[in-house]
């Protein structure tokens, strides 16, 4: 696939720790930060789908209502 550069600051803590990490772990700076904004992306999207799907629920339905729908509620 191809790539491009991208370029961004960040806090020198957050610098410092994933310097200390890739040294520790021997990876790629490039990979770790592909793999977290992949995840973070996945994750937004993620949190986008719940929030549509729960604008779109019917709402909240007690129990009783529920069984007496369905059937369940009676006794024989």
């Amino acid at each position: 696939m191809p790539a491009r550069p991208f370029a961004t600051k960040i806090p020198d803590d957050l610098a410092d720790a994933l310097d200390a990490v890739c040294a520790r772990l021997g990876l790629r700076k490039n990979f770790v930060v592909e793999q977290a904004l992949r995840q973070k992306i996945e994750d937004l999207l993620d949190s986008e789908d719940l929030r549509e799907a729960i604008r779109e629920a019917t709402g909240f339905h007690p129990w009783e209502a529920v069984k007496r729908d369905s059937g369940q509620g009676r006794r024989r």
